[in-house]
């Protein structure tokens, strides 16, 4: 008989371990926040499984002038390895590159010599990239941690902020929607209007496999007095995506 109930005991563990599939990743008070958030996008099951994502992304990378660099990119975004691929043709020739999310990389220009400071540009946004098309997913499967949860209100929008320590990106915290619970931005850098920082707005778009990616992602200086600035540092425009 006793062995019976230690047996049920241990059955009932192990389903009430199965029921929650973020429990393994130690969110405290944001479980349901980006919980939910991903659970929009697909699901943290599906998003696990992706190998890699293809997509045209038309980049603009912005100077200190506000003029902009654009380039119609292929990119190849291994989730699991943590490494972005990318090509583009240019006027000169053309290029390839590879990062990941440590920040090594490589990368190679065909028919022209590439600026060393141009060339950093391009695997700086590249890093960028391959950390904010993540979005949530970072909080299980990076190196940042959860610092603490509140209810803010910017822009007429009510949010709940994350906040985080570690990690390489900078990453002070993210946005989400209160109610919907969708990623709406996140700070890197500093947190406050008059910081040296950035915030990252998204738009999203949900695809016919039920699987959520942003189609826009905005980088943009801190403002002076307002958290969301004017001067714009990169854009990217998804245009495909394929799973």
């Amino acid at each position: 008989m006793k062995k019976i109930i230690m047996l049920a005991a241990l059955g009932s563990l192990v389903v009430s371990g199965c029921a929650d599939p973020y429990a393994r990743y130690k969110l405290g008070p944001a479980r349901d926040v980006v919980a939910g958030s991903i659970d929009a996008m697909g699901g943290i099951g599906r998003w696990r499984s992706v190998g890699s994502i293809e997509a045209v992304a038309v980049v603009s990378i912005y100077d200190d002038t506000g003029k902009a660099m654009i380039n119609e990119q292929h990119q190849v975004i291994k989730l699991e390895k943590d490494v972005i691929l990318a090509s583009a043709r240019t006027a000169e020739g053309s290029w390839t590159a590879a990062v990941d999310g440590d920040g090594d990389s490589q990368f190679k220009s065909k028919g022209f010599a590439e600026s060393s400071e141009r060339r950093e540009d391009l695997v700086e946004s590249l890093q960028t990239i391959l950390h904010r098309v993540r979005g949530p997913m970072n909080l299980c499967v990076g190196e940042e941690k959860i610092a603490a949860t509140e209810r803010v209100r910017i822009n007429g929008q009510d949010l709940i902020r994350v906040s985080v320590t570690g990690g390489s990106a900078g990453v002070k915290a993210y946005y989400f929607d209160a109610q919907t619970h969708a990623l709406k931005m996140i700070t890197a850098g500093a947190d406050e209007a008059g910081g040296d920082g950035t915030v990252t707005v998204y738009s999203w778009k949900m695809f016919p496999n039920g699987m959520v990616f942003p189609v826009r992602i905005s980088v943009r200086k801190i403002g002076k007095n307002v958290l969301i600035g004017d001067t714009p540092v990169l854009e990217v425009e998804y245009r495909k995506v394929e799973w």
